[in-house]
């Protein structure tokens, strides 16, 4: 998966029409009942929640409390149910101002902002969720969101979080392989490589776009196993692990480019020579420095003239247009 849009796949079950009520104490005074009384019958949900946040902060302590934050707790229930998200956000983010450890509006709140989009408001209220019900689900959820926001850090907590056992575990696997760096992509690299085979497309992804990221999945892993092995001088492994993610993306000049310097580090000039060649036409960033080597090569062999280099530019550029 590159930089394609990825929506938001949240399945948190609210059951907040289940509510109850309890029983109500008798340690309250007749105004403070009567105040109660109103504020449960008012219908208009943005005066019910501004009656309900004034009576809390005048009166934290009472023993009527309980029950009116069950009132409000059918409130939000009712206008979640009509998929009314925009009221549901703006009256809880009320609400949680003096309840901040309510459960049911986070929960509330975490699917209101998941169901609008809201990555920000989501990632906020998902990880208070998530501490009450961990699930695979909303961690993988978490995970794409702040991907999204371009949060590195928190893109790789999150997706550390999501179980091998989930559907969407190889779409979070691939990302931090690319995220990652030294040891531990190259352990997330073997992953994939591993997992792909058996691999199943994720529920919502298309046919197209997870053929796509397999096949970006699988050069790039095989990629970053050939810079280990270039690192380490391991040139045959090198050329083994080029030539597998040039299976998977036929056009990937810098997998040209490191063939050459492995080719020539096996002293096989003419495979070297092409492979530049190669990379030199598809005209990316090693593009120059493949140009210069390939001129080298060939010079070094030709008593310093480049006379006839262009038969192996040709040859080059022919193997490329077949490719499919």
């Amino acid at each position: 998966m590159t930089s394609r849009s990825v929506s938001i796949f949240c399945t948190l079950f609210l059951s907040l029409s289940l509510i109850v009520f309890p029983a109500l104490a008798q340690d309250y005074t007749e105004e403070e009942y009567k105040r109660y009384q109103t504020i449960d019958a008012e219908a208009d949900p943005v005066k019910k929640t501004d009656m309900l946040v004034a009576f809390i902060k005048e009166k934290p302590e009472s023993s009527l409390r309980p029950y009116l934050e069950a009132s409000f707790e059918r409130l939000i229930a009712e206008l979640s149910q009509q998929q009314q998200w925009p009221q549901v956000i703006s009256i809880g983010q009320k609400f949680i101002a003096v309840s901040p450890d309510h459960k049911r509006t986070i929960d509330a709140l975490t699917y209101a902002y998941s169901s609008t989009n809201n990555l920000k408001g989501f990632t906020a209220f998902g990880e208070k969720t998530y501490a009450s019900n961990p699930n695979a689900e909303l961690a993988y959820s978490l995970a794409i969101a702040y991907l999204r926001l371009e949060n590195n850090a928190k893109f790789l907590q999150w997706g550390a979080k999501v179980p091998s056992s989930s559907p969407n575990y190889v779409v979070v696997l691939t990302q931090m392989m690319r995220r990652t760096t030294g040891d531990t992509q190259i352990k997330h690299a073997r992953e994939c490589l591993e997992i792909l085979p058996e691999a199943k497309k994720p529920e919502g992804m298309g046919d197209k776009d997870w053929k796509d990221m397999v096949d970006n999945t699988y050069a790039a892993a095989y990629g970053i196993l050939a810079q280990q092995s270039l690192q380490n001088g391991s040139y045959s492994t090198a050329i083994k692990h080029l030539n597998n993610a040039l299976k998977y993306n036929s056009r990937n000049e810098t997998a040209f480019y490191f063939l050459g310097m492995s080719y020539w580090q096996t002293n096989k000039t003419d495979l070297a020579m092409l492979n530049f060649a190669k990379a030199y036409l598809l005209n990316g960033s090693t593009s120059a420095n493949a140009k210069k080597y390939l001129e080298q090569l060939w010079s070094s062999s030709h008593r310093g003239s480049l006379t006839g280099i262009d038969r192996v530019i040709k040859r080059a550029k022919d193997e490329l247009e077949a490719q499919p």
